[in-house]
């Protein structure tokens, strides 16, 4: 018998065995109520679900910026937009931060495309937009949206 949740607002959440978790899309995003912890209250984690979904847009725009603010020194010193080994690279150039992306140019890049319900946080990820070799950025927020990490 196939176990799921409805959610007026996101949809049927329908449940993974192999990840142990309610899982919906709506949209571009990818929504999970990560039920590994048995001991959470699945309807507690829709409720929580479908408060994020009504300002979701806001949200993400937040989002966006603090995980700029934490990761924007790592990409522009460890992910460099020019090539190192380019013989007429321009090394005045490069220390003055003129490859250096900005932070509006880092937000605008990243998109938010999975949204995971947890116990005691929400986990987030993002695609870099290519700022990172098109790995994805992990982001961890508390359940009143503040960004507690992110990392790629």
């Amino acid at each position: 018998m196939e176990k799921s949740i409805q959610s007026e607002l996101i949809g049927v959440f329908k449940y993974n065995e192999n990840l142990n978790s309610f899982e919906a899309s709506k949209g571009k995003i990818h929504w999970e109520l990560n039920e590994r912890n048995e001991l959470v209250d699945k309807s507690e984690m829709l409720k929580r679900a479908e408060k994020l979904f009504l300002f979701l847009e806001e949200f993400d725009q937040k989002a966006k910026i603090a995980i700029t603010e934490k990761l924007i020194d790592y990409k522009n010193d460890f992910w460099p937009e020019y090539d190192e080994d380019d013989e007429n690279l321009n090394w005045d150039a490069v220390d003055a931060g003129e490859y250096n992306v900005t932070k509006e140019e880092f937000a605008e890049a990243i998109t938010l495309y999975n949204i995971e319900i947890r116990a005691n946080d929400i986990y987030c990820e993002y695609h870099d937009g290519d700022l990172f070799g098109g790995h994805r950025i992990h982001a961890y927020f508390d359940n009143d949206y503040k960004l507690l990490n992110a990392d790629v």
